[in-house]
């Protein structure tokens, strides 16, 4: 190990624990490590011990990786699990900086291994982040082109005690070019993805607003909200180990763009809004919607009868019941009010026959279907039921604007609304009548439970009639 290497290995006071995983895929919940290599280097900078374990992973080893690693199941036969060795893994990188390529992957799946992992907190130098601060003009930092560009050999690819090895190697390469302040840098900022430049993260606001994960050519990856787009944007890179998804996502990340709002409302109508129109792959939420449907209700106990309609085909003054995203779904609502309230299938037309139906006989049904209770009865418990799920009204006679206002930096916004549509947000009042003449999109449940919600919540909120 050259001087150059160990100062600045030690420039933290630390010695260092290379750290190299080999999993059995890239889930860290449901896929497990198979084998794990730790070098040691001591603050001198030379190598104090090398360790290795092969463990036992509970889970098939898919037949690309036995022939990339060259592995053979048996290897792994009466292997202990790899939590029977987590006080020795959790010593093994105490007190010492954790050294790795593409180190989130590795610690996705250490940190549900290690039980005192929050107690260990190690600083992290990950050499793919280090390759890319300091060799920008690579077209790539991943692992196998860093090796041929600085001629690094392994003896077996894809085997954690070479690829460890080469890690070191690596490293000594990279820390002769780097400044002290880089390496500082670096350190500190041990949760950051591995592509994503610091200075994004330097330039993130304390505001509300909405923020988009950006991949390769500005792939759309996922769009958020929230009321401070710092805190939230870290805590994606805080957690990316807890799923699959998340840790993929993170991975991919190379940019992030922020749009900044006046507060929470217009955070969460944007937010609404831009996933409907840009289909982010990793959004589950509030993907595009089709066509809501609802109970209609006409006459009156006795004589009630329920239809399901498209919310479009609603003709004005006609009672209806519940916004459903399917037919499941809104059959699913009336079978549960049936058993809540003792409801009959074939009065409410969900179960075809003539006389007493079976639900009467097992006593889930009140005997509506057969005369034993009257039909005015059994139509009020259905109304009853069917006002909690009613939409309200809209409050007001016409269009608003909700005003929402950011004092501290001097920015107001009016989110214009009619029927519980939102027809667009203007930074000036002005701006409000060209989103009325368009009036354009239609009724979106996402957006109603967010305005309901909010006025809920805010009782007291600036309104203007338009």
């Amino acid at each position: 190990m050259t001087a150059t290497f160990a100062a600045a290995a030690t420039l933290q006071g630390r010695a260092l624990a290379v750290v190299e995983v080999k999993t059995t895929g890239v889930h860290p919940a449901r896929d497990a490590i198979w084998e794990l290599a730790i070098i040691q280097v001591d603050a001198e900078g030379c190598v104090a011990e090398r360790l290795h374990w092969l463990f036992e992973p509970c889970v098939a080893l898919p037949p690309q990786l036995l022939s990339l690693s060259g592995l053979h199941p048996l290897e792994l036969s009466g292997q202990p699990r790899i939590d029977s060795e987590a006080r020795a893994i959790a010593d093994a990188i105490r007190g010492r900086v954790l050294m790795g390529h593409n180190l989130r992957f590795s610690l996705a799946f250490l940190r549900r291994v290690l039980p005192d992992w929050k107690t260990l907190r190690p600083p992290q130098l990950c050499t793919l982040r280090l390759a890319r601060a300091t060799l920008p003009q690579l077209a790539s930092a991943g692992f196998d082109a860093l090796c041929a560009h600085f001629g690094i050999t392994r003896f077996f690819r894809d085997r954690a005690v070479p690829d460890a090895e080469a890690v070191l190697t690596l490293a000594q390469h990279l820390l002769q070019e780097v400044a002290p302040t880089t390496l500082g840098q670096q350190l500190r900022s041990a949760a950051r993805p591995p592509l994503l430049a610091a200075e994004r993260f330097a330039q993130l606001p304390e505001r509300p607003g909405v923020y988009y994960f950006l991949g390769d050519g500005g792939a759309q990856l996922y769009v958020g909200k929230s009321r401070n787009l710092r805190r939230r944007v870290m805590s994606h890179f805080q957690n990316d180990h807890r799923d699959r998804r998340s840790l993929q996502m993170v991975q991919q990340i190379r940019d992030v763009q922020l749009a900044i709002t006046a507060g929470e409302l217009g955070a969460l109508l944007f937010e609404s809004a831009e996933i409907k129109r840009l289909q982010p792959l990793y959004n589950r939420r509030l993907r595009k919607q089709r066509e809501l449907l609802t109970w209609a209700l006409t006459g009156e106990p006795g004589e009630l009868h329920i239809e399901l309609l498209q919310h479009h085909a609603l003709r004005p003054g006609l009672r209806h019941v519940g916004l459903f995203r399917s037919r499941h779904q809104a059959r699913q609502w009336l079978l549960e009010q049936a058993r809540e309230r003792r409801l009959c299938l074939r009065v409410l037309g969900l179960e075809e026959g003539e006389g007493a139906c079976f639900a009467y006989q097992l006593g889930h049904c009140a005997g509506a279907c057969c005369g034993e209770e009257p039909r005015s009865a059994h139509d009020r418990r259905l109304l009853a039921g069917a006002e909690r799920l009613q939409t309200q009204a809209w409050p007001w006679n016409g269009p608003v604007a909700l005003v929402e206002r950011d004092e501290q930096h001097g920015l107001t916004q009016w989110h214009v609304l009619d029927q519980w549509r939102h027809l667009g947000t203007v930074d000036q009042l002005d701006h409000a009548q060209p989103l009325l003449a368009a009036r354009r999109g239609g009724f979106n449940l996402d957006t109603y439970h967010i305005l309901l919600g909010h006025l809920r919540r805010h009782p007291n909120m600036e309104i203007v009639p338009l």
